[in-house]
């Protein structure tokens, strides 16, 4: 499914089986906040960034917070600029890096954790990866693209079936996820 097709497939889902939710998100990006993220990464956005900031900047401030994945809230323009500069001032002390700038966090998870999508020039460009703030021997949890996590949200959320050790629930119109 293309990609500007799951981001419609979610707000339909959504507005049949949690309405609330659709409401609580804020509007497109603007622009200027698009420069911004852009300026921050110091190169173009990928085309499926720039849509799904065209969608929606962010979950907003409702409680359940929209997730892009289950555990990870979907970051507006703003915090994502917000979160890539602490991981950049975070490993300005170390001697092993573990933040790349043109890694672009777009939703926050547990204990400092983010999706990031990699705008590099390198063979993962465009890959969406787990990033942990701590240092972990496990190999991250990636997906080829941020189609290939949405659809799989969109799927979890459609058919109530596992995803990141979690299943969605629906309270007084609210989407939320649970851990299955």
């Amino acid at each position: 499914m293309p990609f500007s097709s799951t981001l419609a497939a979610i707000d339909g889902w959504l507005a049949e089986h949690a309405p609330l939710t659709l409401r609580d998100l804020p509007p497109p990006a603007t622009r200027d906040q698009l420069a911004a993220v852009r300026a921050q990464l110091g190169v173009d956005l990928i085309k499926e960034v720039e849509e799904l900031l065209g969608w929606h900047n962010g979950a907003g401030a409702a409680n359940p917070a929209f997730c892009l994945a289950p555990g990870f809230v979907f970051l507006g323009a703003a915090d994502m600029i917000a979160v890539s500069r602490r991981r950049i001032t975070a490993d300005a002390d170390r001697h092993w890096h573990t933040w790349h700038r043109q890694w672009l966090p777009v939703a926050s998870g547990w204990r400092g954790s983010c999706l990031a999508v990699d705008h590099s020039d390198r063979d993962t460009h465009g890959h969406v990866t787990i990033m942990s703030a701590e240092e972990s021997r496990d190999a991250p949890k990636t997906w080829p693209d941020l189609g290939a996590l949405l659809s799989r949200s969109y799927e979890a959320m459609r058919y109530g079936s596992p995803f990141l050790k979690s299943r969605r629930s629906v309270h007084k119109g609210r989407l939320d996820w649970e851990e299955a």
